[in-house]
């Protein structure tokens, strides 16, 4: 049967044991997220690249199709009303219903 005084010494290793693997863990576990941290920057900034260039070419669209639509309605002005006039008048219809 062992000793309280070799039980307390066992015990005291498995303790310091126990608080090295801890500290180990903890700085594993710090480079991990830093780790991650730099990743999640570095996505970050590409997926802000993305969305610069994806609203240049929205915009850039938009903007053609306004030109395609005003020079729709410099070659057919009264089809061009009529559109506008049937598309108010079913909005305010819609409006008036709600």
């Amino acid at each position: 049967m062992a000793s309280v005084r070799e039980m307390k010494q066992q015990l005291g290793e498995a303790g310091e044991d126990v608080a090295e693997a801890a500290g180990e863990s903890v700085e594993a576990t710090r480079s991990e997220l830093r780790r991650l941290r730099a990743k999640l920057r570095a996505n970050g900034a590409h997926l802000e690249e993305e969305l610069r260039d994806a609203g240049e070419r929205f915009a850039e669209g938009a903007k053609t199709f306004g030109n395609a639509a005003v020079e729709q309605v410099k070659a057919h002005p009264l089809a061009a009303f009529g559109v506008a006039f049937a598309a108010g008048f079913i909005l305010s219809r819609a409006l008036r219903r709600s």
